[in-house]
């Protein structure tokens, strides 16, 4: 887990307008159940929080710690909008 933190960390991403992602900051889809899916915009600070862990251990365990683009996290939107708000990450922006 904190490997994966640790390379989202050293991002270097950077928004131009076309949809990048700010640096600091980690795209993450959320895929609920079904046809669900939302895209997140989630500084990584907020990912440390023991919240959004959890769900980064999730998403670890079903899609392993290699993931490559964007983040990819198995629970529902809710959930997620949940863990975003208990971890006070008010600066993550829904895309």
């Amino acid at each position: 887990m904190r490997e994966l933190i640790r390379r989202l960390s050293f991002s270097d991403r950077v928004s131009d307008g076309s949809g990048g992602v700010p640096r600091g900051c980690v795209p993450v889809m959320v895929l609920g159940d079904g046809d669900e899916a939302e895209r997140f915009v989630v500084r990584v600070e907020a990912l440390r929080q023991p919240s959004l862990a959890a769900l980064l251990e999730m998403a670890a365990q079903e899609f392993g710690y290699k993931q490559e683009g964007i983040l990819r996290v198995p629970c529902a939107v809710h959930q997620f909008k949940q863990a975003l708000s208990t971890a006070g990450a008010v600066s993550a922006k829904n895309y």
